[in-house]
């Protein structure tokens, strides 16, 4: 198979050096080549195939002067009967005799300046990295562990790369490491299939020497993880316990949902493998498992239409639909398309009933815990967990209904169209807004009276009362919040005393009579998507303010060091504590957080079989690809020119006054940052993303969807955002 699998190379173009096969019936022809050196390997029958490979167990002979080929071929047939011995009985194959005439394999040697292994996909099971692993000199070096080695670990969707550097092993140039890249993604399309390539790089030449099926694939289910849209939500690292919630919580709507619509539940019961799956976490980040969504989405009737509008709406880049095909009778999807119908058009006044709902709920919901807070006779641990469990069940039965709102607010997006693009951005008096609005006349009241005052000290208190809970990073348990850390709301007053504070006037918006239908109705389920998610916030504090009462406990009782330890373990585990001391798992879980912290925060993994973390040590990353020009999705329209601030650890005390504010992704938070900068560039997002939504109502420029702009923009870059046409140039680097 070497020789075949190098044929079929040559012949689509690619670089294999020159080289010709001995066998019985085809005596060496010493014209195939005018080089003087040559590697002689075998190439039999058994070797490199779907199943086995065999690597390594028969001799190669490389820098074999010419004279010296008959006898390198010899000795490489002698190795067949030692080398498949041993390879056949580890795996079960019958024995074979030797073969004094097995095909041998003469290829022009390359003099590499270095060398390696190229695998087209992770052998370890991640489908959608290649690995390049590189070493001085020949590559025989590498593939037998004498040799220090740079290995290079690239994300084929995110076009990002890290590598780890032993010794004093070589690096490759950029032009180089894209070569061997766009040589392996070749390879892989014209097999078919993951590949293992060994190459040389002599000069600025790669030559590719062999290439084999990647045999220690783990084989299974393929499971896509995919950040769109959550990364809003959990931006970066987050933590075990914030973990644990919210793969609960997103089982539990989800299952609500499927119950009220389908009112069967063999049905949900068929579904609960994707349901509870909906999320997942790998290398210390949250992402959707979208391959579940789309599991649930081809219930649906025109599945393939609503998974389209899906995609769009939440900025879905691979449109690929990966899901197990599940056959549905069109009995079934007909009845849940009229059940769903149903239920979108109660939405406006389900999603009003929730809201009145959830207020009178959150002031029971408040005494209970006050009261279980200034208990000091009993531990408190149970009880907050059974006020936990409460509000799971009480809240969540319900909460489903803004899953069908954002269902609502997706479809009548979709159906107002490009044509109404301005229409849609026309929306006023969000509950988004309202934080910074109330944030921004504490600021007045400081300039006023000054910060050391009862109306300042009023002022602060009610609005922690309020929108304690709005900050970024909120849907984390572990973040420090106005409300866990009252000191943050001093911090955001201070940095802008100096500053205006009011927010761009707006005029009246026009008479609702006068607008399309759809785009009124996608404005209703934005409005209420909004509003929910600032009720979202609140149960978020709640829940927090739980848990962290829990870690104070625990602190008292000697079981973990610090009260904010109790972030790094799971609920499950809090559930069945018992009396163990917790101080060691939690310096594990610290370690492993710290390693995860140096990897790049990928948008999407692709897996074999089964989530595989990684484990790093010393990682260095970067893109490959930088340029002066990007595009993306114009969230809301118009042109700024100014200095670009790269924020990848958002912190409110950051001064964005006058800049172009450049990130992976937003939360609601953001508004705090959002209202002093010129505009907003984001690696993530959609038309209906807190980017998008914010933006058009401060009338910030804004575009999502920019593949790499925290990377190909850097902090200082003097960059003209024009969302109207659609185009970001980097005009000046700042180097």
């Amino acid at each position: 198979m070497k020789a075949e699998n190098l044929q079929r190379m040559r012949a689509h173009g690619l670089p294999v050096p020159a080289f010709t096969v001995v066998t019985k019936d085809t005596p060496l022809r010493p014209d195939f080549s005018e080089a003087e050196r040559f590697a002689v390997r075998s190439t039999f029958d058994v070797e490199d195939n779907a199943a086995l490979s065999f690597a390594g167990q028969f001799e190669t002979l490389l820098n074999v002067p010419r004279k010296d080929v008959p006898e390198a071929i010899r000795r490489v047939r002698e190795s067949y009967a030692k080398g498949y011995a041993a390879y056949a009985k580890a795996h079960g194959l019958p024995e074979r005799e030797s073969d004094a005439d097995a095909p041998v394999l003469v290829q022009e040697m390359v003099d590499a300046d270095c060398a390696g292994v190229l695998f087209t996909a992770n052998p370890t099971g991640q489908l959608n990295e290649m690995v390049i692993v590189v070493g001085a000199g020949l590559g025989n070096a590498v593939v037998e562990d004498r040799a220090d080695t740079t290995t290079y670990y690239y994300n084929k969707d995110d076009a990002v790369y890290y590598y780890e550097r032993a010794g004093e092993s070589p690096l490759l140039e950029s032009e180089t490491l894209q070569r061997l890249l766009d040589l392996g993604i070749a390879v892989e399309r014209l097999f078919g299939a993951p590949t293992d390539v060994e190459y040389a790089v002599q000069g600025g030449d790669v030559w590719l020497l062999q290439a084999r099926p990647i045999t220690t694939l783990p084989g299974g289910e393929t499971i896509v993880l995919d950040n769109s849209n959550i990364v809003e939500s959990y931006p970066d690292l987050t933590l075990p316990l914030s973990q644990s919630f919210v793969k609960e919580i997103y089982y539990r709507i989800f299952k609500s949902l499927l119950l009220e619509v389908t009112h069967e539940s063999p049905i949900v019961d068929a579904l609960d493998h994707e349901i509870r799956d909906m999320v997942d976490m790998a290398n210390g980040r949250v992402y959707y498992r979208i391959s579940s969504w789309y599991g649930v989405l081809r219930l649906m009737p025109f599945s393939g239409w609503f998974i389209r509008i899906w995609q769009q709406m939440l900025g879905v880049e691979n449109p690929t639909v990966t899901a197990t095909e599940r056959r549905v009778p069109l009995c079934v999807k007909a009845t849940l398309g009229f059940e769903l119908l149903r239920c979108v058009l109660q939405t406006p006044k389900r999603m009003d009933a929730l809201c009145v709902f959830y207020e009178r709920y959150a002031a029971d919901l408040d005494r209970r815990l006050s009261a279980v807070l200034a208990d000091e006779a009993h531990a408190k641990t149970p009880q907050l967990l059974d006020i936990y469990h409460s509000m799971l069940d009480d809240i969540l039965a319900r909460w489903h209904v803004t899953l069908i709102n954002d269902m609502y607010a997706f479809l009548f997006t979709y159906l107002a169209g490009k044509r109404n693009k301005a229409a849609l951005a026309d929306i006023r008096n969000l509950e988004s807004m309202k934080p910074v609005q109330r944030m921004l006349a504490l600021v007045d009241t400081a300039k006023q009276h000054g910060m050391d005052t009862d109306a300042y000290r009023a002022a602060k208190a009610d609005f922690i009362r309020q929108y304690g809970d709005r900050c970024l990073g909120e849907l984390k348990l572990e973040t420090h919040t106005y409300r866990t850390h009252p000191g943050l709301v001093d911090d955001f007053v201070r940095a802008r005393l100096d500053a205006p504070t009011q927010l761009p006037q707006q005029e009246a918006p026009p008479a609702k009579s006068r607008e399309p239908f759809f785009v009124r109705r996608a404005k209703t389920g934005i409005y209420n998507r909004e509003r929910s998610r600032m009720d979202r916030t609140r149960i978020f504090g709640t829940i927090r303010a739980i848990f962290r009462a829990v870690g104070e406990e625990l602190c008292r009782d000697g079981r973990i060091d610090d009260p904010e330890d109790v972030f790094y373990i799971s609920v499950p585990e809090l559930e069945a504590l018992g009396a163990g001391d917790l101080r060691e798992t939690v310096a594990q879980r610290k370690a492993e957080f710290r390693m995860y912290a140096d990897l790049p925060a990928y948008s999407r993994l692709v897996f074999d079989g089964a989530i595989r973390n990684k484990r790093v040590l010393n990682a260095s990353f970067d893109l490959l690809h930088r340029g002066d020009t990007l595009t993306g999705v114009s969230a809301a329209l118009g042109r700024v020119t100014g200095e670009a601030l790269v924020i990848t650890n958002p912190d409110l005390s950051i001064d964005t006054r006058g800049k172009i504010l450049v990130t992976r992704s937003t939360d609601p938070g953001w508004v705090f940052l959002i209202e002093n900068a010129a505009g907003i560039i984001a690696e993530k997002g959609s038309l209906l993303s807190h980017t998008a939504i914010i933006t058009r109502e401060l009338q910030k420029p804004s575009m999502v969807n920019v593949h790499d702009a925290c990377k190909r923009i850097r902090t200082g870059d003097l960059v003209e955002l024009d969302s109207t046409a659609g185009t970001i140039r980097i005009l000046n680097r700042n180097d």
